[in-house]
């Protein structure tokens, strides 16, 4: 099955969902399309590799899937409802294990490399968060002071230079946090992405 016919078969089989759904969903297969065919990939290959259309419509439109609607497709002509058989690969490997597979190697490659990279880099933040809070030094010579009747000026100097090491703590801790809160969102997407379908893996 060329990309012409799997895209024509997509567009009939997600009928009932929404059009600009639809039309997302649509762009998301073309892509793969682009992206396989840039790989060297044929079009025969890709189609293959993404599944038969009506089972992606299946688990794309839930409970709105309904056979019935799907009558006056002709179960016979391979440009449009291509056979399971014809959409088959080699060596039995369907969609299905090919998500089974792609999950046992995002699991693993979270659990051996990014998550410890990620505690790594968020115990860094951390770090430098906790270090904001000499901001606090005046406050703490100010008790002494008041509770111990304790005035000492060389302490005064110490605790009036922390709060500026403080405050310069406390700033960096925001940008570093801005930064890695950018990173684990998009890592996140990554996944998902990857678990979709939708980037290469």
């Amino acid at each position: 099955m060329n990309k012409q016919q799997f895209m024509q078969a997509m567009a009939l089989y997600l009928r009932p969902m929404d059009e600009v759904e639809r039309s997302e969903l649509l762009a998301d297969y073309d892509q793969h399309f682009a992206l396989g065919l840039h790989e060297g990939r044929t079009e025969e290959e890709i189609a293959r590799e993404l599944g038969h259309p009506e089972q992606i419509a299946k688990e794309a439109l839930g409970d709105r899937y309904d056979a019935h609607i799907y009558s006056d497709i002709p179960a016979t002509d391979p440009f449009y409802a291509p056979t399971f058989k014809e959409m088959k690969p080699v060596g039995n490997y369907t969609r299905a294990t090919r998500s089974f597979f792609t999950a046992v190697g995002l699991l693993f490659l979270n659990l051996m490399f990014f998550i410890p990279i990620g505690l790594t880099l968020w115990s860094v933040w951390l770090t430098i968060a906790g270090m904001s809070l000499l901001a606090l030094a005046p406050l703490a010579a100010a008790a002494d002071a008041l509770l111990l009747n304790h005035l000492d000026k060389a302490e005064m100097f110490v605790s009036i230079g922390l709060l500026g090491v403080g405050i310069l703590f406390a700033i960096a801790s925001k940008y570093v946090f801005r930064a890695f809160k950018v990173l684990t969102v998009a890592y996140i997407r990554w996944n998902h992405k990857i678990m979709r379908g939708d980037a290469p893996a």
